[in-house]
């Protein structure tokens, strides 16, 4: 570059950048969230509890003949309050950048029918143990934070109340815990010249995450004035990303005394199809400098 220019392109810069900066707003602000998560899963538990028959003299034959085990388990995000916080930059009046965060853990609910378990085994003769199990309303949480880069658009509709929408990109970070998932396992011993068949079942908690996903949001607010420096505003946006399929384990609990992952393989414990989207309803507060 011809350096003799060098000072008269700084000049333009300066120049076009000087009004423009006279004109940046900032604004720093939290606020209180209530969030609808789209969470609304179903799995299905379906695998055959295995058998072990106590040693005797001389050993037994095989006594097992067949089983099966089968339960859905419904995992549905609850209405829970949250909180964000945000920054944004006002180029004009009327556009600017917005940089959100937010945080909320919502529960996890749902109720679920019986769990049915059933075993065929060789006593004296063929025997089947068969029972059905009612089962409890799933529990759990799903922790998710969620950032966000928005285009804003604001428009004054009064004095001291204005109008805005913004929408852009949101990055999804997630990750859960949620019960109860069965596991059934049989005994049979020869006891006094009778075959006993003794049974346990575990209610189990699993986790799930942590994930990370991309997608949108985007929402409207109505602000209020209420200070020179000072606004309150209510605002209502919509967060979208694709639902992930999480693998599940199963997570330590001292009442569980077998192996953890000879159980998983057992069940063949899968996959937990998650939907991190969820709509908010907000209140907050802002400062502008």
């Amino acid at each position: 570059m011809n350096r003799k220019l060098r000072p008269f392109i700084l000049l333009f810069i300066l120049g076009v950048a000087a009004p423009l900066a006279a004109d940046i707003r900032f604004e720093l602000g939290f606020g209180w969230t209530l969030v609808g998560p789209a969470m609304n899963a179903n799995y299905v538990n379906q695998y055959a509890p295995p058998l072990t028959v106590g040693p005797t003299v001389p050993p037994p034959p095989d006594r097992y003949i067949a089983s099966s085990a089968e339960q859905t388990v419904h995992f549905k995000g609850k209405t829970t309050y949250g909180m964000n916080g945000f920054f944004n930059v006002l180029f004009t009046k009327n556009i600017g950048l917005q940089v959100l965060a937010d945080y909320h853990r919502p529960g996890l609910g749902g109720s679920n029918a019986s769990y049915n378990v059933e075993m065929q085994f060789q006593a004296f003769e063929p025997e089947t143990y068969s029972r059905e199990i009612d089962w409890p309303a799933s529990a759990g949480d799903l922790t998710e934070t969620t950032f966000s880069l928005n285009a804003l658009a604001r428009f004054r509709i009064a004095d001291n109340l204005s109008l805005s929408v913004s929408a852009g990109p949101s990055v999804f970070h997630f990750e859960g815990k949620g019960g109860y998932i069965g596991y059934t396992f049989f005994d049979l011993a020869l006891v006094d010249s009778q075959y006993v068949l003794s049974e346990a079942t575990y209610r189990m908690v699993v986790s799930f995450g942590p994930q990370t996903k991309y997608g949108l949001n985007a929402g409207v607010e109505a602000a209020y004035e209420a200070f020179r420096h000072v606004i309150l505003a209510f605002d209502v946006r919509w967060y979208g990303a694709p639902e992930s399929d999480l693998q599940m384990h199963i997570v330590e609990d001292e009442v569980i005394t077998k192996p953890l992952d000879e159980i998983e393989t057992t069940i063949g414990l899968g996959t937990l199809r998650v939907n991190p989207s969820y709509f908010r309803a907000g209140l907050a507060i802002r400062f502008v400098f």
